[in-house]
C-alpha cells in the first residue's frame, strides 16, 4: 500500500535577504513554525538559515539547517503561545547547549525534549543541521503518562531505544517524505512508540542512576588501573574493554565528578608511588619507574607526580630511605 504524497511543504531561506535583515527573518520565522522566540546572537557573519516545514498527521515537522547562533524564548514569548506543545530534536550535525531546566550538553544525534511552557537559551556554537517534531501536547499523552518527567533531559543516542528513536527522527525530513511509501499515521505510531519505549528505559535508569554510575565508574577504574602502564592507553582502549561507548565512558566519570586524564594520571601516580616506596625496586632509575607506570617522557612524569603528591619523585624516595 503507498501513501499519498506530503502536500503543502513550506520552504523558507535567508539567501535572498540583507545580511543585516537575517537575523529578524529567521527570527520570525522559527516563531511561525515552532514556537515565539528570538534569535539572541548569530555567531557567524553573514548569518545563513534555511527551514522547511510541513504537516505529519498532528504532528509538525521541521527541518532547520543553519551557521552558528543562539536562540531564546524567554517568559515574553511564552506567554505569547496559545497552548502547550512539546518540541523533539535531534541534531544530525553537531552538538549544542540547551538551558531549559538546567544547562545541559546535548550531543550530535542525541534526541531532547522541550516544553512550551518553559522558556529555553539553544546555544548552536557550529554549524547545525535539526530535525524538529511539535507534539500537541495531547497527542504526546497518549504515549507518555508524564512527558514533563523527560523534559530537558537528553536521550544519548548510544542507549537502546534512544539509538532506535533517534535514528528514525534523523530521517524524517520533509523531502524524504513527500513520495515515501508509508502511511503518515504509521510514521506518527511509530515516533510515538519509540519514544514510549525510550521514555520506558530512562525511566528505569533513573531510579538508580548514581548507584548505576558508581558501578560503571568502578568498572571503567578498574580498567584504568589494570592498563595504566600501556604507554598510549586511551579512552576508547578502555571503553571496548569494559562494554561501553567512549561518550557513555566521559559521561559517566563526569557525573563522578572524574575526567579519563585525571583518572588515567593518578592511577599511573600512584603505581610510581608504590614502586619508589618499594625496596624492591630500589636499584631502578626514576626515569625507569616512570615507564613502567606508563610515562613515555622522563619529564612528564616528574610534573604531573608533583602535581598528584606535592613532592617529586626523587624526594620521595629520598623520604623513604
Amino acid at each position: 500500500m503507498s501513501a499519498p504524497p506530503i502536500a503543502d511543504i513550506q520552504h523558507w531561506s535567508t539567501r535572498d535577504i540583507a545580511a543585516g535583515q537575517r537575523l529578524a527573518f529567521y527570527s520570525d520565522v522559527i516563531s511561525s513554525a515552532l514556537d515565539p522566540m528570538v534569535v539572541a546572537r548569530a555567531v557567524t557573519d553573514p548569518f545563513d538559515g534555511e527551514i522547511t516545514a510541513t504537516r505529519l498527521g498532528p504532528l509538525i515537522l521541521v527541518h532547520g539547517v543553519s551557521t552558528a547562533h543562539d536562540c531564546v524564548r524567554g517568559a515574553e514569548h511564552v506567554a505569547l503561545s496559545s497552548s502547550r506543545q512539546f518540541h523533539l530534536i535531534v541534531n544530525r550535525r553537531s552538538g549544542w547547549n540547551l538551558r531549559h531546566r538546567d544547562w545541559v550538553h546535548v550531543g550530535c544525534g542525541d534526541a531532547v525534549l522541550l516544553d512550551s511552557r518553559l522558556g529555553h537559551y539553544l546555544n548552536f556554537a557550529q554549524a547545525f543541521d535539526n530535525v524538529h517534531l511539535v507534539l500537541p501536547e495531547a497527542w504526546l499523552g497518549q504515549w507518555l503518562p508524564d512527558p514533563a518527567a523527560f523534559v530537558g533531559k537528553p536521550m544519548p543516542n548510544d542507549a537502546a531505544w534512544a539509538r532506535a528513536l533517534t535514528s528514525f527522527i534523523a530521517q524524517l525530513v520533509p523531502e524524504n517524505l513527500q513520495h515515501g511509501a508509508l502511511p503518515t499515521q504509521l510514521i506518527v505510531d511509530h515516533v510515538g512508540a519509540l519514544l514510549a519505549l525510550c521514555a520506558n528505559q530512562l525511566s528505569g535508569e533513573m531510579m538508580q542512576p548514581v548507584l548505576r554510575q558508581r558501578q560503571l565508574r568502578d568498572l571503567v577504574q578498574d580498567a584504568i588501573v589494570q592498563r595504566c602502564t600501556e604507554q598510549t592507553l586511551g579512552a576508547v582502549d578502555v571503553a571496548l574493554a569494559v562494554g561501553i561507548s567512549v561518550r557513555t565512558l566521559h559521561r559517566t566519570l563526569a557525573a563522578c565528578g572524574q575526567t579519563f586524564g585525571g583518572s588515567l594520571m593518578a592511577a599511573r601516580v600512584a603505581l610510581a608511588t608504590r614502586m619508589l616506596e618499594s625496596p624492591l625496586m630500589a636499584r631502578l632509575t626514576i626515569s625507569e619507574i616512570g615507564r613502567r607506570a606508563g610515562f613515555a617522557d622522563p619529564s612528564h612524569f616528574v610534573r604531573v607526580f608533583r602535581r598528584h603528591s606535592g613532592t617529586t619523585p626523587a624526594r620521595l624516595r629520598r623520604g623513604r630511605i
